[in-house]
């Protein structure tokens, strides 16, 4: 009979916070910093609002908001202006929302869940219900909630419910074509 060794829930959880820590310390990289200087733009099917220091409007049915590379879209989304009329925060809602940005080294960054709040002035994004964020190069996370830092591609992860976080990494790239290293011949022995 072969005995084996069980995972602690406290050793699954620091596994976790451990991965979790791995994760943020893993090379940043900004989101695309030009998009900040482009117009912002909003489709939708309707809106109520307006466009006063300091207002708030709302946009229903097929919003789809872009910004530069970022591109958000939702069901409904409600926007919120500075005193220079700028959107400072998006709260999306959707079957799911969906955020997607590149960032300055040109890598994406897809997320997705039930409602997403992009705090653009903050420099995050919070995801809830059925998140997940995917970037290629690095990996993907899937929680209950959520927290992406687009300043620095950090993210923190919860639970909520029986699921877990969960998360993929992805491992260095390698060159393509190149060949695997071949081990070094014996050495001769002298007489």
């Amino acid at each position: 009979m072969q005995s084996t060794r069980r995972i602690s829930r406290v050793s699954a959880n620091a596994l976790l916070a451990l991965l979790g820590v791995a994760l943020a310390a893993s090379s940043p990289v900004m989101a695309k910093q030009s998009d900040r200087d482009q117009p912002a733009d909003v489709t939708s099917k309707s809106f109520d609002g307006s466009q006063q220091p300091n207002g708030k409007v709302i946009w229903t049915g097929n919003v789809v908001l872009t910004q530069g590379t970022l591109k958000i879209t939702g069901s409904k989304a409600t926007g919120y202006l500075d005193s220079d009329n700028s959107i400072i925060r998006v709260v999306v809602d959707g079957s799911p929302a969906t955020i997607h940005q590149l960032d300055d080294a040109n890598q994406p960054m897809d997320g997705k869940a039930a409602n997403i709040d992009y705090k653009i002035d903050q420099d995050f994004a919070v995801l809830t219900g059925k998140a997940e964020v995917h970037q290629p190069v690095k990996g993907s996370a899937e929680g209950d909630k959520l927290t992406y830092n687009t300043k620095d591609s950090t993210m923190t992860g919860e639970s909520n419910g029986g699921a877990p976080v969960h998360m993929t990494f992805q491992p260095k790239n390698k060159t393509p074509g190149a060949a695997p290293a071949t081990p070094a011949p014996p050495a001769k022995k002298k007489p």
